[in-house]
């Protein structure tokens, strides 16, 4: 497990708690603010995600994907999201995990060798890509160059995947699985523990390896819910679509980290003692 990564659930091991996991996608609605938003962040979670802004994904829900649009419009490219990142972690206090996202086509594009090397030099933690098939020869390359730069690779477990499915995805997964909790796009739908029961009940057996939770946890009472069965709860599209209310009230800058964070600060509060 990368060391990072092993230090935060140790930690909320320890704190009787899961983990908060926040994400947002990087560069919206400008450079600037979104520095801003991930520095504030940076006080309530326990790692974050960052979105590599991509115009066609297919998990998203309107609410990232017109998060992206904004992101793309203020100039938003791959170099410039790791650049955000680096200067974020250079300026944070603490030293969370960052976890980049994203879909395979910017990656391939942008190479794959050169974008684990990014990884490694903006010190992101994890990643995870989206729409990379287990068996593809993309995927192993990713694997590989992301292990050579000591980057934890996070694989998505969906309601519909089975258990030689969970098992191929650990063979590249040692930081923590990715559950989803609905089949469909991000946010769409309600937090399902009923699926999130079932998928975790099949990575334990064949593993002890954390798991956090996402898709669809947008409440207080969510994140109560789930952290008492995962490792930790992920946040998206109900914090990026708080980024999208302020945005529409004209905050910038410091006045909408502030106004993302308050909310953020709110859902910590979520987190259930075990």
């Amino acid at each position: 497990m990368n060391k990072d990564f092993k230090k935060i659930f140790a930690k909320a091991k320890q704190e009787k708690r899961s983990c908060l996991i926040g994400f947002v996608t990087g560069m919206d609605p400008d450079y600037k603010t979104s520095k801003q938003i991930l520095i504030e962040m940076s006080k309530y979670c326990d790692a974050i995600e960052v979105g590599n802004p991509f115009n066609t994904s297919t998990s998203d829900s309107s609410i990232i994907m017109d998060a992206n649009m904004r992101a793309i419009k203020s100039g938003a490219n791959t170099s410039k999201i790791f650049k955000l990142i680096k200067e974020v972690k250079s300026e944070i206090k603490n030293n969370i995990p960052f976890i980049i996202m994203g879909y395979l086509n910017p990656i391939y594009i942008y190479s794959i060798k050169k974008f684990a090397k990014s990884c490694k030099n903006s010190k992101v933690s994890g990643c995870i890509v989206v729409d990379s098939n287990n068996n593809a020869p993309e995927d192993q390359e990713i694997f590989k160059e992301l292990s050579r730069a000591n980057v934890s690779y996070i694989k998505l477990i969906a309601p519909t995947n089975g258990l030689p499915y969970i098992k191929e995805s650990l063979k590249k997964c040692s930081s923590f699985l990715y559950v989803v909790s609905i089949a469909g796009t991000t946010g769409s739908k309600q937090v399902n523990l009923s699926n999130v029961r079932k998928s975790i009940r099949l990575v334990r057996r064949v593993s002890k390896i954390p798991v956090g939770v996402g898709f669809g946890v947008k409440t207080v009472q969510d994140v109560k819910n789930v952290s008492k069965l995962s490792d930790a709860v992920i946040c998206g599209s109900s914090i990026v679509n708080k980024i999208a209310e302020g945005h529409k009230k004209n905050l910038k800058g410091h006045k909408l980290a502030t106004f993302l964070g308050s909310y953020v600060k709110k859902l910590s509060k979520g987190l259930s003692k075990k």
